[in-house]
């Protein structure tokens, strides 16, 4: 069985026409009509798609989800295609005592997206500019891809490889324009390309020199953040060496021996104790006792200010009593 061919858009609605001259006479005679979905022209088990009395009515007895059937032009909307929906419809008219078919195949192709045109190499000599050119889609199926010039010269690819594009470009070609179209059955879209600015040294190098700058300038500012961080650091560590906190009231007990006149009196030492006092006894009479004295004196040292730590002062204090 001989079934045209319908090309459709994978995703969109496609509209199949169920019809042929021999058909369209044949209506008028008919009582039933059938559609049926075949993944093979010659597959035994076909899906059932619509199922129609005639003439009782227009709406169908039987309709598949996702189909509407159009009986005034004997066509059958497949509402949002998908790539199970590819295969061959038959169309059956039942009548009294005889049955007419009819067939097509449905072929569902997606959309191209446009193409992305890559430098996969670049070679310099004498001059001349050596380049290997790669044309890719992201969608589509089928594609077959094609190279031309701007003017509509077409250009030679490599065998079986229909993507890639070599040239060998000198200055004479700098403002030459290529075109890359990628095609399927359905959709082409095309990009174009000036491949000499690829090609000229300057370009090069002063990519290269804007990433060598920028790459010194990144350190420079690094370092810079790593000294102030450090600079902060040993402030706050000279701060807090040189901060003494204030010291706690403490009380000191001094201890003094004394004796009368001709014996040495012994020495003690005052720590932190910046002032010098003297103690003397008033002349008083005092009763028979031991030639020694001790006398025990609490003193209370105000709270100084925060200051730097100073050394210890040792006080020598000498207190001479009158002869009894």
């Amino acid at each position: 069985m001989n079934c045209p061919k319908v090309l459709g858009r994978l995703g969109s609605s496609v509209l199949l026409p169920l019809t042929s001259e021999g058909i369209r006479k044949s209506m008028n005679k008919s009582i039933h009509i059938l559609v049926s979905m075949a993944e093979s022209p010659v597959h035994n088990i076909k899906k059932k798609i619509v199922s129609l009395d005639l003439p009782e009515g227009s709406s169908p007895r039987y309709l598949e989800d996702g189909y509407a059937f159009h009986l005034e032009n004997m066509s059958l909307s497949i509402l949002e295609s998908k790539k199970e929906d590819e295969g061959w419809y038959f169309l059956s008219l039942e009548e009294n005592v005889s049955v007419q078919q009819f067939c097509l195949q449905l072929k569902l192709y997606e959309q191209v997206s446009r193409p992305e045109i890559k430098v996969l190499n670049s070679t310099q000599e004498n001059g001349n500019c050596s380049l290997m050119l790669a044309c890719m889609v992201e969608k589509g199926d089928h594609v077959t891809y094609s190279w031309s010039q701007e003017g509509g010269v077409i250009l030679p690819s490599p065998a079986n490889c229909s993507h890639l594009l070599y040239l060998t470009l000198g200055p004479q070609h700098a403002d030459n324009v290529y075109i890359c179209t990628a095609n399927n059955p359905i959709s082409n879209r095309s990009q174009t390309f000036i491949p000499w600015s690829r090609c000229s040294p300057s370009s090069s190098e002063s990519r290269q020199w804007g990433l060598y700058v920028g790459l010194l300038l990144g350190g420079i500012i690094g370092v810079i953040m790593i000294l102030q961080v450090v600079i902060l650091l040993l402030r706050r560590r000279g701060k807090a060496n040189n901060y003494q906190p204030a010291m706690e009231a403490k009380s000191l007990t001094i201890y003094a021996q004394v004796q009368k006149p001709g014996i040495a009196l012994s020495a003690f030492c005052l720590r932190n104790l910046s002032l010098l006092q003297s103690f003397q006894k008033k002349p008083d009479p005092l009763p028979a006792q031991d030639p020694c004295t001790t006398i025990y004196v609490a003193a209370t040292e105000p709270i100084p200010e925060p200051v730097q730590e100073s050394s210890s002062i040792t006080v020598y204090a000498s207190v001479t009593l009158p002869e009894s």
